[in-house]
């Protein structure tokens, strides 16, 4: 039975809470050590719900919508493409449209001839057939033009970091400096508006917000908490370097207006969380904080010899490991990755490395199964030969994905070198495989094959280079027990367990709630 401790919390998401394991744990470890925690995140498609995550209230809500701002570029699309309908979808419907009126025109003008029954006249009034005709051209011709129009706007409107972004991010950070965000990209708005209601009527004691986009929400509802006299606490949970998203395929101005909403709300936070030592330098030192944020690993909760695990979840065909899932016999070399399936992942550097390893299996589990990325992994493995050596399969939960995968001989992690996030990154996947027991191959981005060194768990290899990474998975499977010998010394793994990055969570809760006590 856990001891209740005084304080409401409520934790806030950007996302559907699916698949983020960082805020699932978050929520139900500070719940099972005793405060009434409540996590509002984004409702799925099928809309809003609320269950729990065991001591943990899930709130799902649907996200609001606001009028949308009509941008520079818009506005000059609409001088340089008058004739342009509103969207693509409109003008499609109208070009339709036209269509079906010229057909039934069509038939009038032969019916005269093809009727053979009793009515030989219509019964309403018609205008003439020739000015029917001509009236109809007419329409179908500007209907035409229209549509040409706004297929040329929408590609104008689809640059997103052109000279009309450049004139917009300039003069609205001049104008209103960390405020521009405002007229840049109100998204936070828009879970301000939807969340607002809910965080006022749980009043909460501490607001934990995860990552940048909910830093806004937890500022705000605080401070109209502390006018309505509430003592508030905030903390923001960062899980990125935001000036470092520039990778994201984003432009200047969306670029600029995040990094201007976390420097504004920044200074009305109470204490600052992030994912590893050089991401906490570097919030450190472009914040100006007076202490350097607190590091909670995305580690994974320990494996422990012997137990079952959390559940006894299988897979759909029944599995209880990676192996039995993949049909593959306790000979076979597998490698493992689990998490996002993106081009900046790098999964393909996995399956193209299968071409110079002819015996191993790699599984992936991963999500959105049915993309274009994964289409493009089983046309890659199809074209060098490997398709009958690549197991795809949906994410498997958290609180069982470390047995899941330690049946497994090497868990591969092929992330792209170059991107700040990139190189700072202490990725959950990492320790997942550690608590695994697995060796791991990592690409050459600083944290992760730092850390790799150091340990001597693993093998580091050039990122982007199928090659050098099959080089470095055929040095860990002709020794193995070299690579996971580290993983036998005393207090190791237990380093890099959840159940650890948990207690550092409860000491800063503990500190900001003591005047509760």
């Amino acid at each position: 039975m856990r001891d209740h401790r005084p304080g409401r919390v409520v934790m806030l998401v950007d996302n559907t809470i699916d698949g983020d394991s960082r805020v699932q744990k978050s929520a139900r470890s500070m719940a099972e050590a005793g405060w009434e925690v409540h996590l509002i995140g984004r409702a799925p498609k099928s809309g809003a719900d609320t269950y729990e995550i065991g001591d943990a209230q899930i709130h799902r809500l649907p996200l609001k919508r606001l009028p949308s701002r009509k941008t520079l570029r818009r506005r000059a699309a609409k001088l340089r493409y008058p004739l342009a309908y509103q969207s693509k979808d409109k003008a499609f419907l109208k070009s339709r449209m036209i269509k079906v009126n010229w057909a039934e025109l069509e038939l009038r003008s032969t019916g005269d001839a093809a009727r053979t029954g009793i009515a030989r006249k219509p019964r309403t009034p018609q205008l003439p057939l020739l000015a029917q005709r001509v009236t109809g051209k007419l329409r179908r011709t500007t209907i035409t033009a229209r549509a040409r129009q706004t297929r040329a706007a929408a590609s104008f409107w689809g640059e997103r970091d052109g000279v009309f972004e450049e004139i917009e991010r300039r003069f609205w950070g001049t104008a209103m400096g960390d405020r521009a965000w405002r007229r840049l990209d109100p998204l936070p708005l828009r879970y301000e508006l939807s969340y607002r209601d809910k965080i006022e009527e749980l009043k909460p004691d501490l607001i934990h917000a995860h990552d940048f986009r909910m830093i806004g929400v937890a500022a705000r509802a605080a401070v109209r908490a502390r006018r309505a006299g509430r003592d508030v606490r905030v903390i923001y949970d960062a899980h990125e370097f935001v000036p470092g998203l520039a990778h994201h395929n984003r432009s200047k101005k969306w670029l600029a207006s995040q990094v201007a909403y976390e420097r504004e709300h920044i200074g009305y936070v109470d204490a600052v969380v992030t994912v590893s030592p050089a991401l906490a330098e570097m919030l450190e030192e472009s914040h100006g904080l007076s202490e350097r944020p607190i590091v909670t690993l995305n580690a994974p909760p320990k494996l422990v010899p012997g137990e079952d695990g959390a559940s006894d979840w299988t897979t759909p065909e029944g599995a209880r490991d990676v192996r039995e899932a993949c049909g593959l016999g306790p000979d076979t070399p597998l490698a493992v990755y689990c998490g996002g399936a993106a081009p900046q992942r790098c999964l393909h550097t996995i399956v193209e490395s299968l071409e110079f390893l002819p015996d191993v299996h790699a599984a992936f589990m991963i999500n959105n199964l049915d993309g274009e990325y994964v289409a493009s992994l089983r046309e890659l493995a199809d074209r060098i030969g490997a398709a009958d050596r690549i197991h795809l399969m949906p994410y498997v939960p958290y609180d069982v994905l470390v047995r899941f995968l330690s049946t497994a001989d090497v868990g591969i992690h092929p992330l792209r070198k170059g991107p700040v996030n990139h190189e700072v990154a202490l990725s959950t996947k990492f320790f997942e495989f550690m608590q695994a027991r697995l060796p791991v191959v990592v690409s050459d981005v600083k944290a992760m094959s730092d850390e790799v060194r150091r340990v001597g768990n693993g093998e580091v290899f050039r990122s982007e280079d199928g090659k050098d990474l099959a080089r470095a998975v055929g040095a860990v499977l002709s020794d193995r027990e070299r690579y996971t010998a580290p993983y036998d010394r005393p207090g190791m793994l237990d380093e890099w367990s959840w159940e650890a990055q948990a207690e550092k969570y409860v000491g800063l809760y503990e500190r900001l709630l003591k005047h509760l006590d």
